[in-house]
């Protein structure tokens, strides 16, 4: 009877513990179940965090992902503020015009995709879309005040500029041509494979001698000669009815363009050049670096120009102009250009030179004669 009670005794202790870890283990399973959500980390974007801390402005790499310094951006945020600023009309909130200059600028300077640039700033494909067009469209109403033909005085500013620095007279500015490359071409139109076999847009640039670009001209396709891109243009128009030029000065160009009065390229090298047309050359080839470095600093910068993921040529054409106004934006405040050169951009373009499609003209002969015997 005993033995009896004993083993009834022992039957409820293990009952009884058991019971006990079941609700011990019941409760740190509802503990956990009510306390997972808090626990657990919010994944937040770099953006973000750098906005809510206000601590973006301090960062040291805020000029590699934004290719600008923060001067720069100040002025660019006043200047697309009202263009930029969206009201809430119910929904989600619209995203601020200081995130959308972020989003633009961090996309024109880096070679991500908009997905990539999606997911580092917390937004949607669609809506890193929406704010690059809009951002877009707001960078291009700045054209006409950032790239401007200069004035009579200016152009004989920069003539005297380049004639003290290479000993070249009448140079109030510097032409050339180069291919902006295209991940694809666009409806796979062959037009835009140029020589070298890679499809592209042409842009047609004229700097002075600080590298601001003075005329900018993009949209035709990799194919066409660099000779036809400048005849379909104003500044050819102008030029020849002398409205764009002062009297007696000329802008400098290589060997795929004609000779106009108001247009000099070097002499044409056979192997027969004399001593005094070697120095003329060897003296316009250093002068037209200038247009030549303009286009390192702008490939070297806005990194997204030298691949272009767009496939509308319209859009290709204002990404490829919004980049020539942030250009002329980082001369005018002189945000270390030097910083920024890629001179691989330019050997790219190195060799696909072609041959002038046009005939010289006849006062553009006489021109280069008489500077032979000035320089």
């Amino acid at each position: 009877m005993a033995d009896l009670l004993c083993f009834l005794e022992m039957i409820t202790d293990e009952e009884e513990l058991m019971a006990i870890e079941q609700k011990k283990s019941s409760c740190n399973f509802m503990y956990l179940a009510n306390n997972k959500r808090r626990s657990t980390p919010k994944v937040r974007s770099y953006e973000e965090v750098l906005s809510e801390i206000k601590l973006y402005r301090n960062v040291g790499d805020f000029k590699i992902h934004y290719r600008i310094d923060l001067e720069m951006f100040d002025f660019l945020l006043r200047e697309l503020h009202g263009s930029l600023e969206r009201h809430n009309r119910g929904g989600s909130a619209p995203v601020q015009p200081e995130k959308q200059l972020l989003v633009f600028l961090n996309f024109i300077g880096n070679q991500q995709s908009m997905r990539e640039c999606g997911h580092f700033f917390g937004l949607s494909i669609s809506t890193v879309h929406d704010i690059i067009n809009r951002v877009l469209d707001a960078v291009l109403d700045l054209q006409a005040r950032i790239i401007q033909w200069p004035s009579a005085q200016k152009q004989q500013q920069t003539a005297r500029e380049v004639e003290d620095r290479y000993g070249i007279p009448g140079v109030i500015g510097f032409i050339d041509g180069t291919h902006i490359r295209l991940a694809s071409a666009p409806d796979s139109d062959r037009d835009y494979y140029n020589r070298k076999g890679f499809p592209s847009m042409q842009l047609q640039v004229v700097a002075d001698s600080s590298m601001l670009i003075i005329s900018a001209y993009t949209g035709w396709p990799g194919c066409t000669h660099d000779a036809r891109v400048l005849r379909n243009s104003t500044l050819y128009q102008k030029a020849e009815e002398g409205q764009a030029i002062i009297q007696n000065h000329h802008i400098l160009a290589d060997n795929a363009y004609p000779l106009r009065n108001w247009l000099i390229s070097p002499f044409k090298n056979y192997g027969h050049l004399t001593p005094q047309q070697q120095r003329y050359n060897t003296k316009l080839s250093g002068a037209r670096q200038t247009v030549e470095r303009c286009f390192a600093h702008l490939k070297g910068r806005f990194r997204r120009l030298k691949e272009v993921t767009f496939h509308d040529p319209r859009q290709i054409a204002k990404l490829i102009m919004a980049g020539c106004i942030l250009h002329n934006l980082c001369v005018i405040h002189t945000d270390d250009i030097e910083e920024f050169m890629d001179n691989n951009a330019v050997l790219e373009d190195a060799g696909n030179e072609c041959e002038n499609i046009y005939q010289h003209g006849v006062h553009g002969v006489a021109r280069r004669l008489r500077l032979l015997q000035q320089i």
